[in-house]
């Protein structure tokens, strides 16, 4: 049964909230010692920068390092599209026998993300390196 309420007794709609402003897009590649390779992501990790990230992780997948640290303690946003990318890029280094780190820092946005995927479970958060705060970046 459908039940039409007269305008004057009906809840009224509120506005959409206006989207949360997020920060750019930011990769930087950092290397602070041989072997081992650092991808620092800034800003918001979706659908529009998941394919940019993709090809990043690609190009220096295939070098084969040993060491491969994900920084995501500056993404401010992370959605289905950005955890796809975490999870091919732990099933392509599992099969390379490539050690993959994940620094979240304190950030809880990234955190309740990967615990909501079941991600954290899978992937090795960790802190940030000792040493990696002196690397300097990669050029492109």
């Amino acid at each position: 049964m459908l039940v039409v309420q007269h305008p004057a007794t009906a809840i009224p709609m509120m506005s959409p909230s206006p989207l949360v402003e997020r920060s750019s897009f930011d990769i930087q590649v950092i290397r602070p010692y041989f072997g081992a390779v650092m991808v620092r992501i800034r800003g918001a990790l979706d659908e529009d920068s998941a394919a940019e990230l993709g090809s990043v992780l690609s190009t220096w997948a295939h070098r084969r390092f040993p060491t491969l640290v994900l920084d995501l303690s500056e993404v401010d946003f992370l959605d289905s599209a950005g955890l796809s990318v975490l999870a091919d890029i732990h099933v392509r280094t599992v099969r390379e026998s490539t050690t993959l780190r994940i620094v979240t820092g304190d950030n809880r946005v990234v955190r309740r993300a990967l615990a909501g995927s079941g991600l954290d479970h899978a992937l090795n958060l960790s802190p940030l390196p000792s040493g990696w705060e002196r690397a300097t970046e990669i050029p492109n």
